[in-house]
């Protein structure tokens, strides 16, 4: 009698084909990890970015907010460095019409003086004083610009009461009239090496200045 065993070759099959089997489902197992971890780290950055295209935002909001105060000259008196250059930005572009309509910058103006460095640039360094606190590895601030619009062109109404008062049927630029302003908020955010800039302007009006 032959005592010899013979192995079934089916089941062979069998075990060589589970893995072969196992082995693709790790592999694919092993891609979809890696795609997973790629897709969080991109979603990291992602809201990364948000975050800081955020705070742009806010401290562009608070550049106009700086701006619209301190052009009012009842706040100059407590004001100091560049607060108090915003007034006297105001101040000087009333007293000279050449400079109206052209974008001057209010960290480098000097009243009475006509430079070219002082015209607005977007995106120049940022001041000491026009920055703002922020976490550790952040530097956060606003550089302004302003421009004169000339007067408030109001039609079909009046406004005021008293000898400052107008009526401007017409629409033309009237003397009593409220001066127009352009404010322009840049802000700038680096963090890391890179710089996100975020850019805010207003319109607003001021009282007739009796300098004016």
């Amino acid at each position: 009698m032959n005592s010899q065993r013979h192995r079934d070759p089916r089941r062979s099959e069998a075990g060589g084909i589970t893995i072969v089997v196992a082995l693709m489902l790790l592999v694919l197992l092993t891609v979809a990890a890696i795609a997973m971890s790629r897709n969080s780290l991109r979603e990291i950055v992602t809201s990364g970015f948000t975050r800081q295209g955020a705070m742009a935002r806010n401290v562009a909001d608070s550049g106009i907010e700086w701006g619209v105060y301190w052009i009012d000259l009842d706040n100059s008196a407590t004001a100091a460095s560049t607060s108090l250059k915003m007034a006297n930005l105001s101040d000087g572009l009333l007293k000279d019409t050449t400079l109206s309509g052209k974008a001057r910058d209010v960290a480098t103006f000097v009243p009475g003086v006509s430079n070219p460095n002082d015209v607005y640039s977007p995106g120049t360094a940022l001041l000491a004083d026009l920055t703002l606190p922020t976490p550790a590895g952040v530097t956060a601030g606003f550089t302004l610009g302003m421009t004169n619009m000339g007067k408030l062109p109001i039609t079909m109404m009046s406004q005021g009461a008293g000898s400052n008062s107008f009526t401007p049927a017409s629409g033309s630029e009237n003397k009593n009239a409220p001066d127009l302003w352009a404010i322009r908020s840049d802000a700038q955010v680096i963090q890391g090496g890179m710089t996100f800039i975020h850019a805010r302007e207003a319109w607003i009006s001021t009282p007739v200045r009796t300098s004016n």
